[in-house]
């Protein structure tokens, strides 16, 4: 997949062939391979919710750096992944299974970044007149498309101003005129 390849594309007799493992071993794992699919993706989806978890978790005196180092934590979880990410979102438009799995990711993230607005609304630290769900749904959907189109496929350099990007827009959206 990396070199171009869709995961719809590729057989089991190629996964199988490439972990070098028998058919009938796949199977005794897996029901298909969207099974396999579903088995990654959960590994990646907690790996994700952890690194997002540093920026949710920030105390109220979180400075742009602090910011900065969470947001480069959900960059580091989500580029070793990136393949991964991009069979869920491919699979996900025809395997219900990974469509709720998918989903179910976006609205813990949206729960759980709603949250910390509502808290440091309650406690200064963020723009009170914002619509902390609107607000977590906007910002939870822009970066899951921005770790997918434009992440994804930077180079490291091109990756570190999407940081710097992401850690402004962030920061001007929720902090700055509440500082």
């Amino acid at each position: 997949m990396a070199s171009g390849e869709s995961y719809t594309e590729l057989s089991v007799e190629r996964i199988v062939r490439e972990a070098g493992i028998s058919r009938a071993t796949f199977y005794v794992y897996f029901e298909d391979k969207g099974d396999l699919l579903r088995a990654l993706a959960e590994d990646f989806i907690e790996r994700i919710l952890v690194a997002a978890a540093s920026w949710w978790e920030l105390p109220s005196d979180a400075t742009k750096a602090d910011l900065r180092t969470a947001m480069q934590a959900i960059f580091e979880a989500y580029v070793p992944h990136k393949v991964v990410m991009a069979a869920v979102v491919e699979v996900a438009s025809y395997d219900a299974g990974l469509r709720t799995l998918f989903g179910d990711l976006l609205e813990r993230t949206i729960a759980k970044v709603a949250e910390h607005i509502e808290q440091g609304q309650r406690e200064g630290y963020v723009i009170g007149e914002l619509d902390p769900l609107r607000t977590a749904a906007w910002l939870t959907w822009m970066a899951e498309r921005g770790l997918y189109q434009l992440v994804a496929p930077a180079t490291p350099a091109a990756a570190e101003r999407l940081l710097e990007a992401l850690t402004d827009i962030t920061w001007n959206t929720l902090y700055a005129g509440a500082r």
